[in-house]
């Protein structure tokens, strides 16, 4: 029965990726086995193992590789941007989501091997500007607006057999138009933000008001590709 189940997890979660192209679920388990890939401010490529990885508040606040048998630690403010292997069944749904991305770039080919794609980005936060690295989760269309996975978001309902779930989102994410510092949005005050965010494009405002937070993904892929 319980492989039954398990299977049958499995099945749901790929059929419910196999359609429409929507947000990734953010992961915090990450793989001490495959190499980690960190671009510096200064342009510098790092690559290797994850020895440790420390959070403040839910954010990442620092990380340390092996990197050719030495540790070295980076804090967000020294990081560009950085792809982290996921571990376990983290990595399966990552690489179900992906085939949903319309981009062919170095993003989405890491992430499809079972890598969460970071940035270095600010974010405000109750009223403070805070440097903090933050997973992307609308690769692939992430050119006019870009969405960051919130480490505290309730989710909303969802099915699934022990760590593999079906149907929950995100019940908030952070948001980045241009050099702005991302900040929340909610549940509760998406079509307000998307109206004002998006009032360039018609299109991708009449989406906005016609669907429900579930569909958010499909308003901001209406936006991205809004000419």
């Amino acid at each position: 029965m319980k492989n039954k189940l398990y299977i049958l997890a499995i099945f749901l979660l790929a059929t419910s990726f196999a359609h429409a192209q929507s947000f990734m679920e953010g992961f915090d388990r990450f793989s001490s086995k495959k190499p980690a890939y960190l671009t510096l401010q200064n342009g510098q490529k790092v690559e290797g193992t994850i020895e440790d990885l420390d959070r403040k508040k839910g954010n990442i606040s620092e990380i340390t590789l092996k990197v050719n048998g030495k540790k070295k630690t980076f804090t967000p403010e020294e990081i560009k941007e950085m792809y982290l292997p996921a571990s376990g069944l983290d990595k399966f749904s990552k690489q179900m989501e992906v085939g949903t991305n319309l981009s062919k770039d170095l993003k989405s080919e890491r992430v499809s091997e079972g890598y969460g794609y970071f940035e270095f980005t600010e974010v405000e936060m109750k009223g403070k500007i805070k440097p903090l690295l933050m997973q992307l989760v609308n690769i692939g269309f992430d050119n006019k607006i870009k969405v960051f996975f919130d480490p505290f978001a309730r989710e909303t309902v969802s099915v699934g057999y022990g760590p593999l779930k079906v149907g929950g989102l995100d019940r908030s994410y952070y948001v980045k138009q241009g050099d702005n510092p991302a900040y929340k949005i909610t549940k509760s005050n998406y079509e307000e933000w998307g109206t004002e965010a998006m009032k360039d494009c018609p299109e991708a405002v009449k989406t906005l008001v016609s669907n429900s937070w579930n569909k958010l993904h499909v308003t901001i892929n209406t936006h991205a590709n809004c000419k």
